[in-house]
């Protein structure tokens, strides 16, 4: 994968089977005496997601069908491949053969990409309308033949520190009317613009297309040595404050020795925060280099990847891995050796990593039902007008999952209202620890100032916070606002939240408005 930037650096228990109804791929449960399937796309398929994998037009052999069950175009769809300067396209044999091969092999596919600061060709320098134009063009040409589009990739800094790009193809200031607020609708904001003109395209196409936000280093809660993801938590907060125009959110996986690339133990409660928002979370670029534990190749990379794995697996809403490439010599970081197979041209051999893959797949998770679209018009899809996101949407809860630290979801807890203001809490536990996500609804009158107040368990420790300020750590822990979710308008709401180790139970919020 060309990349303008520095190195980011058994059978189960119950399994399913993939049926196709009305356009989407239902997985329903066939019982416990089903054998372990030998192909990374069948026991994915089995377990309730899809496995894929980036390729180019030279590597559509017949494993790469046979192995997995989706396919992202490496750089066939990126826009110095395929836009023109005026938001047309060009150059688009590569793509359709990728997408082609796809649609003959039944698999998904990913487009990547539409909005990037790298890679942007001729649309260096573009508006927001020329971008419009190039959104509609890429979008209409291939419609429901892409299960997932990447809208807006990459788009926040390096180095943890939690602000957007300012490398973007073009100038866009999101504050554009000066009134400190980029989320109402004076403004201009490259990232919400960008989704609101795909997001009119699908459905006016009636596409069942699912559009995406994709970025790396936001794997994890935290990063090395503990310090909070700020990356992570600003791409939570795009998600919440654009929900009802984005889809999907892709964590790019790119994991090596950079301490803002490392496979963290929250990584999972990560994801479940995203699916907690109701979006689909995806593992899209992953690959891990082989010395992350100093055992080259063998079981040390094996394991990694098994952790990965195994932390989407637990989370119902986590819909999808795809590994960048096929083979270590065909790969970007090539020197690293971060896939599942060696060799190239076609002949390639297992690694340990695709053993330990395989396995963790066919280990499968209590999933009922899940939806992987295929292709087929959408039946109904709510209307979506040019205006900003005001609140944020429902949080919504996962389905069960099967783990060896059982995830559970605590009762929502409701605060009286007092002061103007009331809270809810809804908390997703694992053994040793939790996320709590805090929803602020005001009263009878617009607020413009909240905090939250509640009383931790013994032995529980916020380790965590995102959209709010906290005050304490143990015993009485208050939330106050911050700069953009201070004022809430008249029965409306806002949510935070934060992730702690210990129990969350008995939770009683209560909010106050200043």
């Amino acid at each position: 994968m060309f990349r303008q930037r520095k190195k980011a650096t058994r059978i189960a228990v119950s399994v399913a089977a993939l049926v196709l109804v009305g356009g989407a791929v239902a997985v329903r449960s066939i019982g416990p005496a089903a054998a372990a399937e030998t192909t990374l796309r069948a026991a994915a398929a089995k377990a309730g997601l899809f496995f894929g994998v980036a390729a180019s037009p030279n590597r559509l052999y017949s494993m790469v069908s046979q192995e997995f069950g989706q396919l992202t175009p490496e750089n066939d769809m990126k826009p110095d491949r395929i836009a023109t300067s005026s938001g047309g396209l060009q150059n688009t044999s590569g793509a359709d053969q990728l997408v082609n091969f796809a649609q003959t092999n039944n698999m998904l596919v990913r487009g990547h990409t539409l909005v990037w600061h790298s890679q942007a060709g001729a649309l260096q320098g573009a508006s927001q309308s020329t971008l419009n134009t190039f959104i509609g063009n890429a979008i209409n040409r291939w419609g429901s033949k892409i299960a997932y589009w990447d809208v807006v990739n990459e788009a926040l800094e390096d180095n943890n520190t939690g602000r957007r790009r300012n490398q973007w193809p073009h100038t866009m200031n999101r504050d554009a009317n000066g009134d400190g607020d980029y989320f109402d609708s004076g403004d201009t904001d490259v990232i919400r613009d960008s989704f609101i003109r795909a997001k009119q395209v699908v459905q006016a196409g009636g596409y069942n297309t699912k559009l995406c936000i994709n970025d790396y280093d936001v794997e994890g809660l935290t990063v090395a040595g503990g310090t909070p993801n700020r990356k992570a938590n600003a791409l939570y907060d795009i998600v919440r404050n654009y929900r009802q125009y984005i889809d999907c959110v892709g964590f790019q996986s790119h994991f090596n020795d950079n301490p803002n690339s490392i496979i963290s133990s929250d990584l999972q409660a990560n994801i479940q925060r995203f699916a907690d928002l109701g979006v689909e979370v995806h593992i899209t670029e992953l690959d891990i280099d082989d010395d992350l534990s100093n055992n080259d190749i063998g079981s040390g990379q094996a394991e990694n990847y098994r952790k990965v794995v195994r932390a989407c697996l637990n989370v119902a809403k986590c819909t999808g891995i795809t590994v960048w490439g096929i083979s270590d010599s065909e790969s970007w970081r090539s020197s690293e050796r971060g896939l599942l197979f060696t060799g190239s041209n076609g002949s390639y051999q297992k690694k340990a990593a695709y053993t330990a893959v395989l396995d963790e797949l066919n280990k499968g998770r209590n999933v009922t039902t899940s939806s992987v679209p295929t292709s087929g018009p959408v039946t109904s899809r709510p209307v979506i007008t040019s205006a900003p996101v005001t609140t944020s949407a429902p949080v919504t809860t996962s389905a069960p999952v099967t783990t060896s630290a059982p995830v559970t979801s605590a009762p929502v807890t409701s605060s009286n209202p007092t002061g103007g203001c009331s809270a809810t809490v809804a908390v997703n536990a694992w053994t040793g620890g939790y996320v709590v996500s805090v929803r602020v609804t005001a009263g009878n009158a617009t607020i413009n100032g909240w905090n939250v107040r509640l009383t931790l368990p013994s032995g529980s420790t916020v380790t965590n916070t995102w959209s709010a300020t906290a005050s304490g750590t143990t015993g009485t822990v208050q939330f106050n606002n911050v700069s953009y979710n201070a004022q809430v308008n008249a029965g409306q709401t806002t949510e935070f939240g934060f992730q702690g180790t210990g129990t969350a139970t008995g939770l009683n919020p209560v909010c106050t408005a200043s």
